[in-house]
């Protein structure tokens, strides 16, 4: 085959093209990485807040004993601890197994080890997990409008 001299070679071109192709699909396997972690997230602050509440809300949910006690050592912004953001995972197991003021100690029969790691994770999860919008269920497909 002879090649036009006035053409260039389509190797250079070829050569980006599937770099730019290889580029976009780490970066889809990324998205869809990060898109399964945040949903891992959310799932286990979920389960936490669901545990936070069946376990801890006794005491710690608007009007508990709990909250009362917080809001008159730390003051009303401090008292829910659901919404606090200044408390570490580490702070809030520690506090549970060993009580503080008021509060009792609480042993791994009352409240299990992987129980209590999903409720400090939940009481000390990150801003834009205390933001995050629920979920939304998809559009209804063709002729389900």
């Amino acid at each position: 085959m002879i090649l036009n001299p006035h053409v260039r070679s389509l190797a250079p071109y070829t050569s980006f093209a599937l770099l730019m192709a290889a580029i976009i699909a780490v970066g889809l396997g990324h998205s869809r990485a990060d898109q399964s972690k945040d949903s891992a997230g959310a799932r286990k602050y979920e389960e936490g807040g669901n545990l936070f509440r069946a376990r801890c809300g006794y005491c710690h949910l608007a009007g508990g004993t709990g909250t009362i006690m917080l809001a008159r050592r730390l003051g009303k912004d401090r008292a829910l601890l659901a919404e606090r953001t200044d408390l570490t995972v580490d702070y809030v197991r520690k506090i549970t197994r060993t009580g503080i003021n008021g509060m009792p100690p609480h042993t791994r029969i009352e409240v299990p080890d992987s129980e209590l790691d999903l409720i400090a994770a939940y009481i000390a999860r990150p801003a834009a997990a205390r933001a995050a919008p629920a979920p939304q269920p998809p559009p209804p497909g063709p002729g389900h409008e």
